[in-house]
């Protein structure tokens, strides 16, 4: 299956931010099916991963059977260590979390002092729209919202990007207006619409953005460096280090 413009934008700007980091050991939260981790084992780091959905779970541990004990998937994290890991990650984890202070306090403490986290967002509140609360999203966050509450965690030298301008403005109105009318996901609980998320993104939506992945989106990978530091894209990446 193709991936989605967005995607592809996001574990691009994920690599730039994360490229020169040495290889180590990092718990990733709400990991879904794995497709993040299985990026981060195949640059030689050593993966613990989290994701609330017992079939995420599952998936996850299909896709990342082959790298052996190089990838480890949890069915929970409280026998996890305090401050055990050298990096934190969440990929558009964050949003689903009504509480989400908390939720990066506690992950935080997995974090050894002076580790590093890893963490994206969808960004700008104007911008929530029916493919967000479709997919389980309470929020967007802005650049200063976000750097607020990974400051308050505890974190120091911050650093956020935004990235997907300028094809992610069209992708998303796309997204909105081809889910509209689904009422597939309204019996679902929002923690029930998250879950799926991690699986599968709605079917009129990957079936119609899939026409504009693949190469076509490979040039909007560089051109989207131009924007990292404008408020414009649809998306916040940022890293920060663990206080000591």
């Amino acid at each position: 299956m193709a991936k989605q413009p967005k995607l592809v934008l996001r574990e691009a700007c994920v690599h730039d931010l994360s490229r020169d980091w040495a290889p180590g050991s990092f718990l990733e939260m709400g990991a879904g099916t794995g497709q993040m981790t299985q990026l981060f084992v195949e640059r030689g780091f050593r993966a613990t991963c989290y994701d609330i959905g017992e079939d995420s779970r599952r998936m996850a541990r299909e896709r990342l059977a082959p790298y052996g004990d190089r990838a480890t998937v949890v069915d929970d994290v409280e026998g996890l260590a305090a401050g055990s890991f050298d990096y934190l990650f969440a990929f558009e984890v964050l949003e689903h979390i009504e509480e989400d202070q908390d939720a990066i306090g506690a992950w935080s403490s997995f974090l050894r002092p002076g580790g590093k986290l890893l963490v994206s967002v969808p960004a700008h509140a104007r911008k929530f729209g029916r493919s967000d609360s479709l997919v389980g999203h309470v929020r967007r966050y802005e650049k200063r919202q976000l750097h607020d509450l990974l400051e308050r965690a505890g974190f120091t030298d911050i650093r956020i990007v935004n990235y997907g301008y300028p094809i992610t403005e069209l992708t998303r109105r796309v997204s909105n207006r081809l889910v509209k009318a689904d009422r597939s996901y309204d019996s679902l609980s929002p923690v029930q619409r998250s879950i799926r998320s991690a699986q599968a993104k709605p079917k009129a939506i990957q079936r119609v953005l899939s026409l504009f992945s693949g190469n076509l989106v490979l040039p909007f990978v560089v051109v989207q460096r131009w924007f990292y530091d404008r408020d414009l894209g649809d998306g916040l990446v940022a890293t920060a280090v663990r206080r000591g």
